[in-house]
């Protein structure tokens, strides 16, 4: 069981994935630096225009004049380029793709904004409650599930995850001893 990451722990808007977030600015030329939210390389090579959501919420569509990678950070240039106040004006945005625009995963590989706001049952048919937030603890991601009275958190594992049925919105759990 894996999941992609566009987007884990970030704020959504309908019908859009978060793929980075800008950290700061760049130079003098409107540039932007971008915090990659993707576990996939090379993400970003392949973009000719994203939309940024600022903090504001406004949402503004950019083509993509040039990509570089600098220490693990993604520095963006702009078409039409984008003034050095206006770039302030970005950080703090999340950098976003149309859902359809997500490349396709391997089968049992999910992205995090399929996951997230899944409901979750036992193999027996109990409502354990929906998937709030995902972690990652180097091995595998964890489900955080909450209901009006518990929060359960659930290793996203073979053993544990039974079935994923994304159009369905529903998981079912096997309930291991130390997991209630």
């Amino acid at each position: 069981m894996r999941t992609g990451n566009p987007g884990i722990n970030r704020p959504e808007s309908e019908g859009f994935v978060s793929i980075g977030y800008i950290t700061g600015t760049h130079g003098i030329k409107g540039d932007v630096k971008v915090l990659p939210l993707s576990d996939m390389p090379g993400r970003f090579d392949s973009l000719s225009r994203v939309y940024v959501f600022t903090k504001k919420g406004i949402k503004r569509e950019y083509l993509i004049h040039g990509i570089k990678e600098v220490k693990g950070r993604i520095i963006l240039s702009f078409l039409p380029p984008v003034s050095v106040s206006e770039s302030e004006d970005l950080v703090g945005g999340y950098i976003k793709v149309p859902e359809d625009e997500v490349p396709e995963l391997s089968e049992d590989t999910y992205y995090h904004f399929e996951i997230i706001g899944m409901e979750v049952f036992s193999e027996d048919g109990t409502y354990l409650g929906k998937i709030e937030d995902i972690f990652s603890t180097g091995s595998n991601d964890v489900y955080v599930v909450k209901d009006a009275e518990k929060e359960l958190l659930i290793p996203a594992v073979h053993y544990v995850v039974k079935n994923v049925d994304v159009a369905e919105n529903r998981m079912v759990v096997a309930l291991i001893e130390g997991l209630l």
